[in-house]
């Protein structure tokens, strides 16, 4: 996992049950909607079907770090955590947390000695699936836990940066910071999983005295024995083939109005999409099956009425480029002169029109995505960098590439060809020959990569990419993580997000200022100079936000609320309020 929030998505199954019926008065529910009456059986038994293309061995913290198959879509349906996003805005609300910390009220404060002061107010009532009241101490244990470099857990960035946590008492949990931190006020489930002391707290303190982390690692609380906080309580698994989960009639915000939830397991996502259109699956979630499935899926559907595909706000696609002088084979690549060039000759909107079955609204014309909170100071910002093949050319002759006899570009110092290869890994081959084809109508050479799956999960190779790397790099602001990413060690210098090795002082000084900000009015302002520097510099070039889809078959009340989740985001996903999906009768 990199030092991203969104790779700390692992699987967990959570569940919250009240000790009474509802909220107390006053205090803000999940996505600040009404909360549903803790009730009784139900009349008639409701089943849902969700199909993954992922194999899944573990949950929690213990779990896999990979986004593929769909699991990371569906995070809240199996973990709670402090906050969440209101219903149709990326607003954050209260979840664990009975009201959000704030400047305002103090309950977030700068320290003299240069940390960051959190208060978090726990909900009341609130007990874990076996009936153990939660408390803020668990939410101490969790923070150690979590943060356990001995352990193989999921690396938070958030757990990193913990100084210290107390629990002065059941329904207060105090975070100290090691320094400000833009997102101390807002940790969903990807940035501090809760974990129940009365389960694992045993077991963690052999491993504190032994310091073998299979005292933990090996419990059979991360499989089949997992019980947390969300509204569906596992009660069968079969890693690799499927799990099934019954509504917990206790959960704080009311009893779910599905009774059992079928998580079935698909080998990939073809199988998946058989299933899909076969009718014995319900619902997938983003990146459980490919992008021209999905297309396919929905004119199926609903030209039949059999069903709906809906798009979630995805992940930003760029090309990047080689930033490590030994590796990278064509030295003017490192100019951003040259690389502006470049973006003036890539059509993003026929790309996006190509790859998203004629949308091109996605197109990247910002940093941020439009539903990111901070997106207007961004917006509009790579419009210079608009589709120009003419603009394009005259900016590569002024810096000494003309066309020559061949047709080709040559550099009128020393007569090199401008020569780039365009690397991928397996999927990508249409987007890629678009934009080599691109390259060579203004007399580039270029040569497409396509990296085999056998090779995709190799760091070092991924990494040695010798000229641009076509990719994409999480939702909204992870996308820094993509050239701000610490340098890694000696002994793992191939690990990290910034693969293509992108290093620049002023622009790391940026975005730590930027994460370091605790209010939106800073938060603001640091993000429009980040901005303003990738206008300048081009660390890597905007193409495109991919549209995430999630299917819904006809009958199932489910995603009616995307506008407010986000895949990947660290508080808010879009399965946050699935205690209110819904099966007809």
């Amino acid at each position: 996992m990199s030092i991203l929030w969104r790779t700390a998505l692992a699987i967990g199954l959570v569940g919250l049950l009240a000790a009474c019926a509802s909220p107390q008065a006053g205090q803000l529910p999940a996505s600040g909607t009404a909360p549903q009456a803790a009730t009784g059986a139900p009349r008639g038994a409701k089943t849902m079907t969700i199909g993954v293309s992922s194999g899944v061995q573990s949950f929690g913290i213990m779990g896999s770090a990979s986004g593929a198959g769909g699991w990371d879509a569906m995070v809240e349906l199996f973990a709670e955590g402090l906050v969440t996003a209101d219903v149709h805005s990326r607003q954050p609300v209260g979840r664990l947390a009975a009201r959000l910390p704030s400047l305002d009220d103090g309950s977030i404060a700068m320290l003299p000695d240069g940390r960051m002061k959190v208060v978090y107010t726990i909900r009341q009532g609130v007990t874990w699936q076996d009936g153990v009241p939660f408390t803020a101490h668990d939410l101490v244990f969790s923070a150690k836990l979590d943060g356990d470099t001995g352990l193989p857990t999921i690396d938070s960035q958030a757990t990193r940066l913990i100084d210290s946590f107390e629990a002065p008492d059941d329904s207060t949990f105090i975070l100290y910071f090691k320094g400000p931190y833009y997102l101390g006020g807002v940790l969903g489930p990807q940035l501090l999983w809760p974990e129940p002391e009365h389960l694992l707290g045993d077991a963690y303190a052999r491993y504190l005295d032994d310091k073998n982390p299979d005292d933990v690692a090996a419990l059979p609380y991360w499989s089949t024995g997992y019980v947390n906080l969300t509204p569906f309580k596992l009660t069968a698994f079969d890693p690799g083939t499927s799990l099934t989960m019954q509504a917990y009639d206790g959960y704080f915000l009311g009893r779910p109005k599905i009774d059992t939830v079928l998580v079935r397991i698909f080998g990939d996502g073809s199988a998946l999409y058989a299933n899909l259109l076969a009718g014995t699956a319900d619902i997938f979630t983003a990146t459980a099956i490919s992008q021209e499935q999905s297309f396919q899926l929905k004119d199926q559907w609903e030209s039949t009425g059999q069903g709906r595909v809906v798009f979630a706000e995805g992940n930003m696609w760029f090309l990047s480029p080689q930033a490590r002088p030994a590796m990278q084979t064509e030295p003017a690549n490192l100019d951003p002169r040259v690389r502006a060039a470049l973006y003036l000759a890539v059509d993003r909107e026929t790309l996006t029109e190509l790859l998203l079955n004629g949308r091109k609204n996605e197109t990247a014309y910002s940093l941020l995505p439009p539903s990111d909170p901070l997106y207007e100071v961004t917006k509009d910002s790579m419009r210079p960098y608009a589709y120009d093949s003419d603009r394009a050319r005259a900016q590569l002759a002024d810096l000494g590439w003309i066309l020559g006899a061949d047709g080709s570009l040559h550099n009128t110092a020393d007569g090199r060809a401008f020569k780039n290869t365009l690397s991928a890994t397996a999927g990508q081959d249409r987007a890629v020959a678009f934009m080599a084809d691109n390259w060579r109508k203004i007399g580039l050479q270029v040569d497409e990569l396509i990296i085999p799956q056998a090779r995709a999960r190799d760091l070092q190779f991924r990494a040695s990419y010798p000229n641009w790397e076509y990719s994409t790099g999480g939702w909204a602001d992870q996308v820094l993580g993509r050239v701000a990413a610490p340098a890694a060690s000696a002994a793992n210098r191939w690990s990290g997000s910034n693969r293509g090795g992108y290093e620049d002082p002023q622009l790391q000084a940026l975005i730590d200022v930027y994460r370091a900000s605790p209010s939106i009015q800073e938060q603001r302002r640091e993000m429009q100079a980040i901005s303003d520097y990738f206008v300048d510099q081009l660390p890597f070039l905007p193409l495109y936000f991919n549209p995430l889809p999630i299917g819904v078959r006809t009958g199932i009340r489910a995603f009616d609320d995307l506008e407010g989740g986000a895949d990947g985001a660290p508080y808010g996903t879009p399965t946050r309020d699935a205690y209110l999906w819904d099966v007809d009768a």
